[in-house]
C-alpha cells in the first residue's frame, strides 16, 4: 500500500513538472512548395458589391493545410490584394493555404464594414475547407498597416475558441492601429479619421468599440505585433496593445524595429520572425494560454495532502491489524 502511494506521488510530480514546464515547438515546415494562385474568387457580398480574394494554393496533395487571411492597408480607404504579393508568396511556399483579401473601402464611415468583410472571409474560408484541403480549425491572419488593425479585431473579437466561426487562431500585425482613441489625440490623428468621422469625445462608444484593446479578453489567439519605433503609426500603439494581452494572459510578441519603415517596408526583417510565430501556433497549436506554475504548485500540494492521508490511514490500519493479532496470540497462549 505504502509503496504503490509512493510510486503515485512520483508520477504525479513528474506529469506536473512537464506540464508547467510546457513549451511550444516551431513545426519543421517545407518551403518553396509550388503553387497556383486563382484570382477574384467571390467569399461574400457587401453593400451592393462582391467581395473579393485572390486564393494561393499548394499544387501538392497534402490535406489538412493550414490557411492565412492575408489583409492589404491602405488606411481603410485606398489599396488592393494585389498589394501583398509579396507576403502571399512567403507564406504560400511554405504549403500554407493563403487568402488574400479586399474589403469594402471609400465609404462615408467605413466602421464596422471592413470588420465585417474579414470575418466574412475567415468563415467562408472554413466553409470551403474540403475544397481547398485545409483544417478549419487552423485558420491565422496577418494584416498591414490598415489590414494589421483588422488582423488584430479578428483575434480579439468575440469569446469562446479560436477555432471556430469567425475567429482566428493565431494573428500578426505590421504597423497596425491597435488603440484608435489614444491615435485621435496625437500626431497621427487623421488617420483614425478615415475610419471614423466623428470625434472621439462625440461617440465615445463607437471609437472604443473599433480599437482591438477594447476586446482583448483571455481567450483570444496569440498575437505578433511588430512597429518601427519612429513611424506613422506611434510604437505605443504595439506596447500597449502588448500590455493589454500581456495582462489577460494572451500569448504575444512584440517586434520594435529601429526606424521609420512602415508596413510593406518591413517586410525583409520581419518575414522570418513572422513566419515562425505563424508557424508556431498554426501547425502545432499548443495550449493558448500560458502554463500557470502557480495553479500546478496548488494541484501539487493536494496530491501530496490525499496521498500523505492514505499513507497515514494505511499505516493506522496496519498497526490495529498488528495489535489485533499480537492479542489474538495471547489468548490463544492463555487458553488450556
Amino acid at each position: 500500500m505504502i509503496r504503490r502511494s509512493l510510486l503515485v506521488l512520483v508520477a504525479a510530480v513528474l506529469a506536473l513538472g512537464a506540464a508547467g514546464g510546457q513549451t511550444s515547438t516551431t513545426a519543421v515546415t517545407r518551403e518553396d512548395v509550388p503553387f497556383t494562385v486563382t484570382r477574384d474568387v467571390r467569399y461574400g457580398t457587401a453593400g451592393g458589391q462582391d467581395l473579393l480574394l485572390d486564393a494561393y494554393v499548394p499544387d501538392d496533395t497534402n490535406a489538412e493545410r493550414v490557411a492565412v487571411i492575408l489583409i492589404h492597408g491602405g488606411a481603410w480607404r485606398t489599396g488592393d490584394k494585389g498589394d501583398v504579393v509579396k507576403e502571399a508568396n512567403l507564406l504560400a511556399r511554405r504549403g500554407w493555404v493563403v487568402f488574400a483579401v479586399n474589403y469594402r473601402l471609400g465609404e462615408r464611415e467605413a466602421f464596422p464594414a471592413e470588420i465585417d468583410d474579414v470575418q466574412t472571409a475567415v468563415k467562408w474560408a472554413r466553409a470551403n475547407a474540403y475544397e481547398y484541403r485545409m483544417d478549419p480549425g487552423r485558420v491565422g491572419a496577418l494584416g498591414i498597416s490598415a489590414g494589421g488593425h483588422l488582423a488584430a479585431m479578428l483575434a480579439t473579437l468575440g469569446e469562446g475558441p479560436p477555432d471556430r466561426g469567425a475567429r482566428i487562431l493565431v494573428g500578426a500585425s505590421w504597423s497596425g492601429p491597435m488603440d484608435l482613441t489614444a491615435l485621435a489625440g496625437g500626431e497621427a490623428a487623421t488617420l483614425s479619421t478615415l475610419l471614423l468621422p466623428c470625434r472621439p469625445a462625440e461617440c465615445p462608444q463607437r471609437w472604443a468599440d473599433a480599437s482591438p484593446i477594447t476586446h482583448v479578453d483571455p481567450t483570444d489567439a496569440p498575437f505578433l505585433l511588430a512597429n518601427s519605433d519612429d513611424e506613422l503609426v506611434p510604437v505605443d500603439q504595439a506596447r500597449s496593445m502588448a500590455a493589454r494581452l500581456d495582462t489577460a494572459g494572451v500569448v504575444h510578441e512584440l517586434v520594435v524595429v529601429p526606424g521609420r519603415r512602415h508596413g510593406h517596408a518591413l517586410r525583409d526583417e520581419l518575414g522570418p520572425a513572422t513566419v515562425a510565430f505563424l508557424d508556431d501556433h498554426l501547425t502545432r497549436p499548443t495550449d493558448l494560454r500560458r502554463p500557470n506554475p502557480g495553479a500546478a504548485w496548488v494541484l501539487l500540494g493536494v496530491i501530496l495532502i490525499v496521498l500523505a492521508g492514505g499513507v497515514i490511514g494505511g499505516l493506522r490500519v496496519r498497526r490495529r491489524l498488528n495489535s489485533s493479532g499480537s492479542a489474538a496470540g495471547v489468548s490463544g497462549e492463555a487458553a488450556p
